[in-house]
C-alpha cells in the first residue's frame, strides 16, 4: 500500500493503554514506533540485572519493575515483552508493559513511558499503523473495532471473518479483472482505430462473470446478514394500559419501564439492548398511540411514530381481555405494510373471545407479560420474523458491513454501467474508462486501496484509544 497523508501517519514512538479502564488482572501499556525499545529499556527494568539487550529476549516475558525515567521509582512489579520489526502487531519495534491493573498503577506506568519519549497514541493509532505496515488491509482493521465492539456471538464471528481476510480474499480476484479491463479501455482510448478488436463483447462476459456477479452475491448477502452484524430495532407499540411497559420489562427480565394500572404512564421513548435468539435488539418502549391530547401527549406519540419509522420490526401489542377498540384499529392499519409480531397480553386474564375480528390480523401469539407465561414462544416469533428463518451466519463466513455494502454497491453500478458500455455497437472508451475508474474508487473503500484520506479517518473514528 502507498503512502497515504493521513493524521495518524506519523514516524514517531507512540504509547497507550491497551486493555480495559478499571480494576482487573492485568492491564497492559503498549510502546510502539522506532524508539519504542529505547523508552521500553528507560522504563521496564528486569528482576535479574539491570543491562540487557532487548535482542535476547525478544518475544519472551520477563520479570521486573516499571520504573519512572526520571528518579528510578518502582511503579509496580511487572512483565515486559519486545517484540522486533516486522514481527509485532504494528510492524514496528514494539515493547508490551504487562502490570496490575489499577487505573493508578496503569496510569503511572504509562506516564512513565510519556515521559521517556513517547506520545500518547491516538485512536486506532497502533491498527492504522499495521495497516500501513501491510499486515491488514482496511477492511481487516475495520474488523478489528467491529471485534472489539462486537455484541453477539454472530457479530463476532462476522467480525473475525473480516479480520481474518475473508472478505479480502474475495475483493482481490474483483480488483484484478476490474484493473485488467480498464488496461485493456485505455489501450482503446490509446489505439482509436483498434476499438473493435479490443472493446468486445467477450470483454464485456468477462467483467459480468468475474466482477458483477461476485459483486451482486457480496452485496445481496450483505443486506441478508444485516440483522446479524448490525442488529435490530424493535419497537413495541399499542395504545395505552395493553401493558407494553411491563413486556418491556419481561424482555429484558429487568425492571426498567414504569408500570401502573394507570393509561398514558409511559411518556417517552425507552431504549435498552436485549439479545433475542441470537440476534442483538435495541428494544423501544414507547408511549401508547391514542387519540390527540395535550401538547406532551401529542409530542409523546410522535416519538412513538418516529420509533416506528426506525424500527426493523414491530411488536404490536394488544389487550386479550378486552374488545378490539378503535384505537387498537389505528395501529392496525398503521402497522399493516411493516414486519410486525402480534402480542396478545394478559393471558392470565379471562379472554375476550376473539379480541379481534377474523381475517384482520394475522394470528397473534398469547402471552401474559406478568406471569410469563408465553414469552418464550413470543421470543422466538419475533427471532424468527427478524431473520426470515435464515440460518445464523457460519463461522468463517465473511459479510460486508454497512459501509463496506454501500461501496460495494457503487461499484457494482459503476460495473454495470461500463458492461452496457462495452456492448453496444459503437463503444465510447473514454467513457467507458470513467466507470471502471469510478468503479475501482468504491472498491477501493472497502480494501483501502487508493482509498481518500477521508475514508481512513470515517473508519479509524470507531476505534478505541490503544488498539
Amino acid at each position: 500500500m502507498g503512502e497515504v497523508n493521513h493524521p495518524l501517519a506519523h514516524g514517531d514512538t507512540i504509547a497507550a493503554i491497551a486493555t480495559a479502564a478499571g480494576p482487573g488482572g492485568i492491564g497492559i501499556i503498549r510502546i510502539s514506533g522506532p524508539e519504542a525499545w529505547r523508552v521500553g529499556r528507560r522504563v521496564f527494568r528486569p528482576k535479574y540485572g539491570r543491562q540487557y539487550n532487548p535482542r535476547e529476549i525478544l518475544r519472551k516475558l520477563v520479570l521486573g519493575h516499571a520504573v519512572d525515567p526520571v528518579s528510578g521509582e518502582h511503579l509496580d512489579q511487572v512483565l515486559a515483552v519486545f517484540f522486533q520489526a516486522p514481527h509485532s502487531y504494528t510492524t514496528e519495534n514494539t515493547v508490551e508493559i504487562h502490570s496490575h491493573a489499577g487505573p493508578a498503577v496503569t496510569a503511572r506506568v504509562l506516564q512513565a513511558a510519556l515521559a521517556a519519549g513517547a506520545r500518547l497514541a491516538r485512536p486506532g493509532e497502533f491498527t492504522y499503523r499495521a495497516l500501513m505496515g501491510g499486515r491488514l488491509d482496511l477492511s481487516a482493521a475495520e474488523a478489528v473495532a467491529q471485534l472489539i465492539a462486537a455484541r453477539s456471538t454472530s457479530e463476532a464471528r462476522l467480525a473475525l471473518a473480516g479480520l481474518e481476510g475473508g472478505l479480502a480474499r474475495q475483493l482481490k480476484p474483483v480488483r484484478q479483472a476490474l484493473l485488467g479491463a480498464a488496461a485493456a479501455v485505455e489501450a482503446a482510448v490509446d489505439f482509436p482505430d483498434e476499438v473493435d478488436d479490443i472493446l468486445t463483447v467477450e470483454l464485456a462476459e468477462a467483467l459480468a462473470g468475474r466482477v458483477i456477479a461476485p459483486l451482486e452475491h457480496l452485496v445481496q448477502r450483505a443486506t441478508e446478514r444485516r440483522i446479524w452484524r448490525q442488529g435490530a430495532v424493535v419497537a413495541l407499540v399499542g395504545r395505552p394500559n395493553v401493558g407494553k411497559s411491563t413486556l418491556f420489562n419481561a424482555v429484558l427480565g429487568q425492571h426498567r419501564a414504569i408500570t401502573s394500572q394507570t393509561p398514558g404512564t409511559t411518556r417517552d421513548a425507552i431504549e435498552e439492548a436485549a439479545l433475542i435468539g441470537s440476534v442483538v435488539c435495541r428494544l423501544v418502549d414507547t408511549a401508547g398511540l391514542a387519540q390527540a391530547g395535550d401538547h406532551l401527549e401529542n409530542l409523546s406519540q410522535e416519538m412513538t411514530r418516529q420509533a416506528l419509522s426506525r424500527a426493523d420490526l414491530v411488536l404490536l401489542v394488544l389487550d386479550g381481555s378486552a374488545p378490539l377498540t378503535a384505537e387498537d384499529r389505528q395501529l392496525m392499519a398503521e402497522t399493516s405494510r411493516l414486519k410486525r409480531v402480534v402480542a396478545v397480553n394478559k393471558s392470565d386474564l379471562p379472554s375476550a373471545s376473539p379480541p379481534w375480528e377474523a381475517g384482520t390480523l394475522e394470528a397473534g401469539v398469547a402471552v401474559s407479560a406478568l406471569t410469563g407465561s408465553g414469552m418464550e414462544e413470543l421470543l422466538a416469533a419475533v427471532a424468527e420474523a427478524l431473520t426470515g428463518g435464515q440460518p445464523e451466519p457460519a463461522a468463517g463466513e465473511a459479510v460486508a458491513s454497512a459501509r463496506q455494502g454501500q461501496a460495494l454497491e457503487c461499484c457494482l453500478k459503476a460495473a454495470r454501467r461500463a458492461a452496457v458500455g462495452l456492448r453496444r455497437q459503437d463503444p465510447q472508451p473514454e467513457l467507458i474508462s470513467l466507470e471502471l475508474a469510478e468503479a475501482l474508487a468504491a472498491l477501493g473503500e472497502v480494501d483501502g486501496q487508493g482509498a481518500p484520506e477521508e475514508v481512513f479517518e470515517a473508519v479509524f473514528s470507531q476505534f478505541c484509544l490503544g488498539k
